[in-house]
């Protein structure tokens, strides 16, 4: 993807003029100088203003000092402007202003609004809905929208990742880490090309429809199991009909039972039990009747014979009365005893009353009480002349409970599981899953194809390097998996342990170089076309002291090495693909070393050296 940084500018807190640094493209952008300057900012700075959500620009000095921070750039041909709001505590702000044709205003405020401003670099990017991550991680989730920011991964190679034996692309210069690194892995194919974006979408259909598939066959699956148990629930329904005399006496097949069972449904009225039943019950109606009778009687029969009892207690305990009233005279004689004599007097004199008119139960009751048995002897009787099977003692209303629950199973089983509409999903999505397969492009052959070309471009600029001493002229191997640069013997298979950090700061110079030529021979868009590198002098530079006379000959000439593969990779964009590169160098190292021999491809941008740095001592919050 076409791309250049063309200015990076910085408004002050204390108002002083803004700084602004200028750089050109198919150049190598030198900003070289003494420590502590504020070079390795630069990395920062750009990042910030391409929409990092996170603020890691220095605070002490230079974030302190800077009230926006712009970024003005190339992309597609089309000139945009963003300024920034410097970042608090660690985050990024959201206060921005954008142009679309690259003008610096007078009066710098927000203008647009973030996740616009994302929308639109998402698009340059060529990024869109379509564009998701393949698979999940801890840190980012399948079918996750992938950001325009994880391609940036291919564009930087940080202080602390250009010489590292272990790592080759700047996880570390994001707070997240390990999310850029998981993404790593999910956009690596995609930036090579091994997938189109037509094969994207495929690949996540077929996805989607597979998980359909899986979805439904477990479906069918469970239906299957619940069709084979309602058979044998069916059979037994029928059986069940069979005992209540519903249906005829004979062997029924599940496709007959069902057909029975139905017609038994629609044509069941009350009519349709057996006479015998229906007496049975008449009959049991009588007896629960005449039992209810009986009880009765025989209750008043018991209660009866208690009354009386009652009574003959009660006249002997007034017995002693006719005795006080005959021997009144030997009594002290009173009005209140002669009173309560007389009372007790009448009280026996009504006992005796009702002793002599309630002998006997009368004979009516009697009488009643022996038709009635005699008509429970007579139900009794007829009632043994009838079936004792127990499904032939369900009343009438068990019956139509029956015929409900009947009615209700049937239809359950039409709609689920007599249903062919899981069995027609499943074969309309096998079809469309075989017409995707076919249109999906075979990756593996294309994978293959792409890391060999990928080694071929990288084995061309380690061809070039001349200070790789014993391990001049081993072959690369890329480590697909950890994405990282091995080296082999020619004859050998098997990666060689390689040690010094000037060896490993060759073979990031050597895969970046490789990828991003590969990138622009196959006409990849994702990946813009550019490179930072900070400080690729730092293994022969003492980082107490930068003066370049501190420097072995053979360090010089090492690093003037890796100078002329930089400026050999610009010829190669511009000659042979007639192509644009823009390379930006943050260096220690002094003009010297590309100016003896010339690299014509070097451009100074700047030296922060003897008071000048990144930030001006005008601009100095003090």
């Amino acid at each position: 993807m076409k791309f250049y940084i063309k200015t990076i500018t910085l408004w002050f807190e204390n108002g002083a003029e803004k700084r602004e640094i200028n750089f050109l493209n198919n150049k190598v952008n030198v900003i070289t100088g003494e420590k502590s300057k504020g070079k390795s900012s630069i990395i920062s700075i750009i990042d910030y203003c391409l929409l990092s959500s996170y603020c890691s620009i220095t605070e002490e000095v230079i974030n302190e000092s800077v009230s926006w921070y712009g970024l003005g750039f190339s992309i597609n041909d089309k000139n945009f402007l963003i300024i920034r709001r410097k970042g608090s505590g660690g985050a990024g702000s959201k206060d921005i202003y954008f142009s679309s044709d690259g003008v610096v205003p007078e009066t710098i405020e927000k203008n647009i609004d973030f996740n616009k401003l994302k929308g639109i670099l998402e698009a340059e990017f060529g990024v869109n809905e379509n564009i998701v991550i393949p698979y999940g991680g801890k840190k980012l989730k399948v079918g996750q929208k992938v950001s325009f920011r994880y391609f940036l991964l291919f564009n930087t190679l940080s202080e602390d990742t250009i010489a590292h034996t272990k790592i080759y692309f700047d996880f570390d210069l994001y707070k997240d880490r390990e999310k850029y690194r998981e993404a790593l892995d999910r956009i690596f194919y995609l930036v090579i090309g091994v997938d189109d974006i037509g094969n994207v979408l495929i690949k996540e259909k077929i996805d989607s429809i597979e998980k359909d598939l899986i979805r439904n066959e477990k479906r069918k699956e469970l239906a299957s199991k619940k069709e084979s148990n309602f058979n044998r629930e069916v059979i037994q329904l029928a059986h069940y009909a069979q005992t209540l005399n519903l249906i005829d006496q004979k062997l029924y097949t599940f496709e007959e039972a069902v057909v029975v069972l139905e017609t038994l449904i629609n044509g069941f009225t009350s009519t349709n039990l057996s006479q015998n039943i229906i007496r049975k019950e008449q009959l049991e109606g009588e007896k629960r009747s005449l039992v209810r009778q009986i009880r009765r009687i025989e209750k008043f029969e018991t209660e009866y014979v208690q009354y009386r009892n009652h009574l003959n207690e009660s006249r002997d305990s007034l017995l002693p009365i006719d005795y006080l009233i005959d021997n009144y005279s030997e009594i002290i004689p009173s009005l209140e005893v002669n009173r309560f004599l007389l009372s007790l007097e009448e009280s026996l004199t009504k006992v005796k009353e009702l002793l002599a008119d309630r002998k006997n139960i009368p004979l009516r009751i009697s009488g009643h009480l022996s038709d009635l048995r005699k008509q429970l002897e007579t139900v009794d009787l007829e009632l043994s002349n009838y079936s004792v099977n127990p499904y032939e003692q369900i009343g009438e209303i068990q019956k139509f409970i029956f015929i409900g629950e009947l009615k209700a199973q049937l239809a359950f089983y039409r709609s689920k599981w007599l249903d062919d509409e899981t069995t027609s999903d499943i074969y309309l999505l096998e079809e469309e899953l075989e017409h995707l397969k076919q249109e999906l492009k075979n990756t593996d052959e294309i994978r293959k194809n792409l890391l060999d070309m990928l080694e071929e471009s990288v084995q061309k600029y380690y061809g070039l390097i001349h200070s790789m001493g014993v391990y001049e002229g081993y072959k690369v191997t890329f480590d697909v998996k950890e994405k990282v640069l091995k080296l082999r013997k020619p004859d050998s298979p098997l990666p060689t342990l390689i040690g010094s950090k000037s060896n490993y700061m060759f073979l990031h110079l050597a895969l970046f170089l490789g990828i991003h030529e590969l990138l622009i021979k196959l006409e990849e868009r994702y990946v813009p076309q550019f490179l930072i590198l900070d400080q690729p002098s730092q293994p022969y530079f003492d980082k107490n002291n930068s003066d370049i006379e501190d420097v072995e000959d053979d360090d010089r000439k090492t690093l003037k090495d890796a100078f002329a593969l930089l400026n050999t990779f610009v010829s190669n964009i511009l000659e042979e693909y007639k192509n644009g590169f823009q390379i930006i160098l943050l260096e220690h190292a002094a003009a010297e070393y590309w100016q003896d021999p010339l690299l014509e491809h070097f451009y100074l941008v700047e030296e922060f050296r003897n008071g000048n740095a990144l930030i001006p001592n005008r601009a100095i919050v003090k």
